[in-house]
Order: C-alpha cells, then structure tokens, then sequence
C-alpha cells in the first residue's frame, strides 16, 4: 500500500481479529461498533473516533445496522519520533467537520487522492492534539518491568483509588489487567516471528518463569504457548 485510502464500511456480529503493517482511523456515520485493539478496548462507539497504529492486533463487531468511514494509512504518512498508541476520541465538531469532508470524497468505491493526502495532515495534528495519557505511553514502553499501581498514578499525578477508577472508566480494564495483556501479546507476536525458546519469551515480556506465561497465555489463548507455536508454522507452511 502506497497511498492513503479511504471507504465506507460496514461491520456483522462476528468478531474477526486480525493484524495488518498499515494504521487506521474509523469514524463513526451510524450504528454501534466494538472495537478491541490489543490490550485496550472501545465499547459501544457510535460517538468516538478510533485510531489503529500499524502491527496492532484487533477486531470488530456490531450487533446493529452500521456504516464507518475506514482511512487505511501507510506507515510512511505516521511521524516516526513517537510510537503511536491505540487511541479514541470524541466525535466533537472538528471530527464531525472531517467526517464531512471524507464523506464528500467518497461515495460507493474506495477512493485515493492527494485531497485525501492533504485532509490526513489536519487529521494527524488532532490525533497529535490529544496525545495518549502518559501512564498508557509508559506501560507501552516498560511492559515487561514489574510495574505498580502507584508508579503509574505518580505518572498521572493522581491519587491511587481515583487512578484505579480512572483508568477502569477508560479503558474498560483494570491497569493490571492491560500489562498482562500487552505481555500475552507480545508473547504471540515472538512466537509467530522469533525461534526464541518459551522461557526466553516468558523473561522478554516479563515473567520469570516459564510456568507463569504457560498458564496465562493458555487463558488467553486457549492453547499452550507451545500448541500455539506449533498450530502457526504449520498454517505457515500451508500457505507457502
């Protein structure tokens, strides 16, 4: 993909995941979606604006009549000094101003353009203006540290009971919970791309243990980091 494209989508009940090199932005024109990016997750969106970094695992789903605006963008439109996040914003009257214009571009066909290039600029400084709390940003970075609850509240200056409560109302998930599965994560992604050994994927992402990330990625997934392994290369092999 060379260019900045744009579509109307619509989304079914069934839950697809999937993980692809370019980012997306999804604006909402009707209908209700759920939207899980890696760890974090974005209920009942018909008033939010999504943003799907490049390499991040996720999934849609809706259980009602819908229709999105689907900006896929290349990697080389993304500023290379930050690591972009997932992230949600309101659909306020700037965002409504943008869906406008997107939705005067494009009709029934997916469409590329250099008015298109040019509206993503404007887009990339609102995405920019409300940048990813700093403690999201920190977990990102650090995930594989033993991380506590008060470090990440010091980070957002606040108290540690409002943190919790803060954090929960966000994200939908409780702080603890999106490190261990931003580690069950990235454990999948080495143990689709790396011949590292389990232990030493366990120790990358966190866990001292071999046992520990067994157990929980075998939650997570419903397979063994080693039946997980092993069901990829085969698929792998398949469709060579």
């Amino acid at each position: 993909m060379a260019a900045i494209t744009c579509e109307r989508r619509t989304y079914t009940d069934k839950s697809y995941g999937h993980i692809h090199s370019y980012a997306q932005l999804v604006l909402p024109v009707k209908g209700i979606l759920s939207v899980t990016v890696n760890t974090a997750v974005f209920d009942d969106n018909c008033q939010n604006v999504i943003f799907i970094p490049p390499e991040s695992y996720h999934s849609f789903h809706s259980h009602t009549n819908n229709q999105f605006l689907v900006l896929d963008i290349p990697p080389m439109y993304l500023p290379q000094s930050t690591r972009p996040v997932p992230e949600c914003q309101l659909l306020d009257e700037r965002w409504k101003a943008v869906r406008t214009l997107l939705a005067q571009e494009v009709k029934d066909t997916p469409v590329a353009n250099s008015r298109l290039t040019d509206l993503f600029r404007y887009i990339l400084r609102l995405l920019e203006q409300e940048s990813c709390p700093a403690s999201i940003r920190y977990i990102h970075d650090q995930y594989y540290r033993d991380i506590t609850l008060q470090q990440l509240a010091d980070i957002e200056h606040y108290q540690l009971s409002y943190y919790c409560e803060w954090f929960q109302k966000h994200f939908r998930v409780s702080p603890m919970e999106y490190i261990r599965r931003l580690r069950l994560e990235n454990a999948r992604r080495l143990l689709e791309d790396s011949e590292h050994t389990i232990l030493q994927i366990a120790q990358q992402v966190g866990y001292r243990q071999q046992s520990t990330l067994t157990r929980l990625f075998q939650d997570y997934a419903g397979v063994t980091p080693a039946a997980y392994r092993n069901k990829n290369r085969i698929k792998a092999k398949y469709n060579q």
